[in-house]
């Protein structure tokens, strides 16, 4: 349904004295950029049935607004996550019977699937008073972020701050989820086994982090796990010295737990002693044993039939497997937890689900003791106040600067900038200390990780995270094709290549950072080698100068024009008091400094004024409002004067702009925070009129459209220009033609049709207006406009003229139609250039 038309709809049924609304429906609780949300909203495109209210309304807090806005007494919404947690929702009993239903452990699947679906009630009269609690604990106590306090600031790492996020760098063979990496030689590492799309595998990807010999190739000279070894997953391969390592249990279906274990020496792999009992989704940490020789501890898990487990092993070459007796009772059978040593015979759990599947929220730190001729016991001292939600299916790696957390799920959906925090000690008692978020979360682009059913290791400098994903039910599946790696710099100062040796590609993968303009810099980067040409600033005196501006066909900055009493005015507590602060708005809400409308690194979020004005003002938030119509936003085209009618006489268009106010097509409200526009251009000219604040705008001409990756059919160019890494242009022929605007309050910046422009604030703050107009006679696309940068009607026209002239090839064989076809291309493009030649 229609947003606007859901809204009528909710508002009313508040017409009614007694009224009850219940809703169950999508929400976006880590926005659309999130990998589960992206095959969502995808699947719901596929079927055009589009969830259009998703994007107004994406977090819980807005849907409950959104009804005591409509006039609604009370109002609790709730994620099914959180119900499913709920003992007074969902029994305990109820809970556990699921197992004897079925065998069941897609708990990470569940879990994505109910954290993206909530139920709502809305009451409105009497049943008010007898309404039951539903609210949400996330809207109840939202967790604030965590800042280190003054006390143990200091032991924060001074390199932290440095650490990079390196991109997607290579493309892996097939979708791995639940495998487990195997450490090798050198930089070397493999993933072993895991479930992909046609079932379990066997077999084994490797990736090197070294350099290469000159044919290119490289083995890792240590062997495999041989195919005698069954498929598997859900089980562990932990690193021990001198290349060995430890493989146990794991998987064939969650009723067929494994318990064989295998061995790998220096040159071969051998069975060894079977598990006591079968056990997958156990954790697993390497430990110095009484003899100093290199060990294996393993806990928990789930054995056949799905019952979890609370019982400690611990494996030496020499002894084979012997059961570690603990110091404490309080231990839940737990499975999917996370561990780690810290020291040869110490380490750290936590997290973990248990049988009836509730979060297991404690934290023990285990220290391994030895007896003479007994069997080695267990020492556990719980950890308190380690601000960390519960996981399960995390990994836990020991890196340069601490232990680091990464994915997993949890009781509410970890948000993108906490899939990876950092766990280190603190204090003169040396207790845990959870800084978050520790690194920049993975991710580049479209191409962010699904952090569930991954595997993580630590070689030398560098995180590996490879393999993950999921079944995001009847919507489809989204794995991680990717392998991401994070490097802590000052460790080593080698500049390391990876590659995948089992597939046959050889593209080679050099770690970066991508450096970004950052707001205060004195100007932004130069974008060519050639001296930026700066748009001409001019002052004009009558209608017929901008007229005769306009025929130019170029940008140009006019300077000393009456906008009004806006340029003095629209200050923050002006506007605050002016516009009404229970005012919904929809702002695009960014985690990164530059907006990429083809990669949606942004969402939508509808908000009150109040909240989004002082989020950005105070708190330097990166959000950007593109004000849209007050009424019928998906019909009529944006004008301030209407939408806000408060501001109506603050601003004005001089006489000398009289041609853009007798043919105004919108005049949209622009508040920015720290963000930058995406590059794209309007089909409509368009003036923009800087209110407050400065900004820098780089434009190029309607020729370079060309060379900047705009897909067919749109106007927006992936390509950001105000970054300086040169692997990021590199591929983009930025040719000479990029001018740039520096505007500042009060200024005025014509902008061609056609002319590609991105904007980047040189201030926290930028308040702006756009009044975009028609300066040609005929040749606009019939119909809806709303943003006023719908494609002329030709180019409308020829694009279904080239889809019919491709189909008429389709009785022809494949060969003979591409010639054809690369002919006709060809002609056209011999045409395009004499049309440039001679428009005439």
């Amino acid at each position: 349904m229609d947003v606007l038309a859901a809204d009528a709809l909710i508002k009313w049924m508040t017409q009614y004295e007694d009224v009850r609304f219940c809703l169950l429906e999508q929400f976006l609780p880590d926005g659309e950029s999130h990998p589960f949300a992206r095959k969502m909203l995808q699947h719901f495109e596929n079927l055009c049935t589009p969830l259009k209210s998703v994007s107004f309304y994406s977090s819980l807090k807005n849907q409950e607004f959104r009804f005591l806005q409509a006039g609604y007494d009370t109002v609790h919404a709730r994620s099914l996550w959180h119900l499913w947690q709920d003992d007074s929702a969902v029994a305990v009993d109820s809970r556990l019977r699921l197992n004897t239903l079925e065998p069941f452990d897609e708990w990470e699947e569940f879990a994505l699937f109910a954290s993206h679906y909530f139920i709502l009630e809305a009451v409105k009269g009497s049943s008010a008073l007898t309404s039951p609690n539903m609210t949400d604990p996330d809207l109840k106590q939202q967790i604030p972020e965590r800042q280190p306090d003054a006390e143990n600031s200091s032991f924060i790492p001074e390199n932290l701050e440095h650490v990079l996020e390196i991109s997607s760098i290579a493309d892996s063979a097939r979708c791995r989820r639940f495998g487990a990496i195997i450490p090798s030689s050198g930089n070397t590492v493999s993933l072993h086994g895991g479930l992909s799309n046609q079932g379990r595998l066997e077999d084994t990807d490797g990736y090197w982090l070294t350099g290469f010999d000159a044919n290119g190739e490289r083995s890792s000279g240590l062997p495999d796990p041989p195919s005698s070894i069954p498929a598997r997953l859900c089980h562990t391969i932990t690193a021990l010295s001198d290349c060995k390592c430890l493989l146990v249990g794991g998987r064939e279906s969650p009723d067929r737990a494994l318990s064989g274990c295998w061995f790998r020496s220096s040159a071969e792999w051998r069975a060894v002693e079977d598990l006591p009992i079968p056990l997958y989704r156990h954790c697993a940490a390497a430990v110095a044993s009484d003899t100093e020789e290199a060990a294996v501890l393993i806990f928990g898990g789930r054995t056949t039939g799905g019952p979890a487990v609370n019982r400690w092993f611990l494996w030496q070459e020499t002894t084979g497997w012997n059961e570690v007796l603990t110091s404490s009772e309080n231990l839940k059978p737990r499975f999917g937890a996370a561990m780690a040593s810290t020291g040869s015979h110490c380490g750290l759990l936590l997290g973990g689900m248990t049988e009836e599947g509730s979060f297991c929220d404690e934290i023990w730190e285990w220290t391994v003791t030895y007896g003479r001729g007994q069997n080695p016991t267990l020492v556990l001292n719980a950890q308190q106040g380690i601000d960390v939600a519960p996981r399960m299916g995390a990994c836990l790696v020991q890196s340069p600067i601490g232990l680091l957390l990464i994915g997993g799920v949890s009781t509410s959906l970890i948000p993108k900038e906490e899939e990876i925090v950092l766990v280190t000690k603190k204090g003169h008692d040396q207790s845990f200390y959870v800084l978050k978020p520790a690194l920049p979360s993975t991710g580049y682009g479209d191409l962010r990780a699904l952090l569930v059913g991954h595997a993580a290791y630590v070689c030398g400098d560098t995180l590996l995270i490879a393999g993950g994903g999921a079944v995001c039910f009847s919507f489809g599946s989204h794995c991680n094709h990717n392998v991401w790696t994070l490097k802590f710099p000052n460790v080593r100062e080698i500049n390391y290549d990876l590659r995948q040796w089992v597939s046959k590609r050889k593209t080679r993968l050099n770690y970066q950072s991508r450096p970004q303009w950052q707001l205060g810099d004195p100007s932004p980067p130069t974008l060519c080698s050639n001296p930026v040409e700066q748009v001409l600033r001019v002052k004009i005196e009558s209608a017929d100068d901008f007229d005769r501006l306009m025929n130019k066909g170029r940008p140009v900055v006019m300077e000393d024009l009456d906008l009004g009493r806006c340029t003095k005015d629209w200050t923050v507590p002006e506007l605050e008091r002016k516009i009404n602060p229970y005012t919904m708005v929809t702002v695009h809400e960014a985690q990164a400094g530059s907006m990429n409308f083809q990669h949606k690194n942004f969402r939508y979020v509808k908000k009150p004024f109040g909240e989004f004005i002082q989020e950005v003002h105070v708190s330097g938030s990166r959000q950007y409002l593109r004000s849209l119509a007050a009424e019928k936003s998906a019909d009529e085209p944006a004008r301030f004067y209407k939408d806000f009618p408060a501001l109506r006489d603050d601003f004005c268009l001089p006489l000398q702009l009289q041609t853009v106010a007798l043919n105004e097509h919108s005049s949209p409200l622009r508040i920015s925070g720290p963000v930058n526009m995406w590059l794209h251009y309007d089909v409509m000219a368009n003036v923009l009129c800087q209110i407050s604040g400065k900004k820098v705008v780089a434009l190029y001409p309607p020729s370079d459209a060309v060379h900047f990756a705009i897909p067919p059919g749109s106007s927006s160019s992936p390509v950001d220009v105000f970054s300086t890494d040169p692997d990021h242009r590199g591929r983009i022929d930025y040719r000479r033609h990029h001018i740039r605007a520096a505007l500042g309050k009060g200024d005025v910046l014509y902008i061609p049709p056609l002319w590609l422009h991105s904007a980047a604030p040189m201030e926290n703050l930028s308040v702006s207006v756009n009044v975009f107009f028609r300066n040609l006679k005929s040749g606009y696309a019939a119909g809806r406009d709303v943003y006023g940068n719908r494609d002329m009607q030709a180019y409308e026209n020829g694009r279904k003229s080239i889809d019919k002239m491709v189909k008429s090839f389709n009785s022809l064989p494949k060969d003979i139609g591409s010639v054809y076809l690369e002919r006709l291309a060809h002609e056209l493009m011999e045409k395009a250039k004499a049309y440039g030649r001679n428009p005439a």
